[in-house]
């Protein structure tokens, strides 16, 4: 459990593996010692509660999902607010398919 709680305690996706990336941790020993990981998904979305605010209501965007289920998938769109990524949030373990384990090794830039 390594993510943050910006839109709440679900499960967060991006589009940019450079997003997932900032997040994986390195393997320490065994077989995949110095290496990385990270799943492809396939997010089954649904009704999207949009959001570009710098510091977003939380509740009210967990509450749409959870309480007045209006809505499917938080998307927080970091992109346009901050020029980071967007993020996909979903709290059923049920709209989640792993479809791939991609495992690597990270490179350093070059100067």
């Amino acid at each position: 459990r390594n993510a943050g709680t910006l839109y709440g305690p679900g499960l967060y996706f991006a589009e940019a593996s450079s997003k997932s990336d900032e997040y994986a941790q390195e393997d320490k020993e065994g077989i995949f010692a110095g290496l990385y990981a990270m799943l492809v998904c396939r997010v089954a979305c649904g009704n999207i509660n949009y959001t570009d605010e710098v510091k977003p209501h939380v509740q009210g965007l967990v509450d749409s999902i959870l309480t007045k289920k209006t809505h499917h998938t938080i998307l927080g769109d970091r992109e346009k607010a901050r020029g980071t990524y967007r993020e996909f949030i979903v709290f059923d373990k049920d709209q989640v398919y792993p479809e791939f384990v991609i495992v690597y090794r990270r490179v350093p830039a070059e100067p």
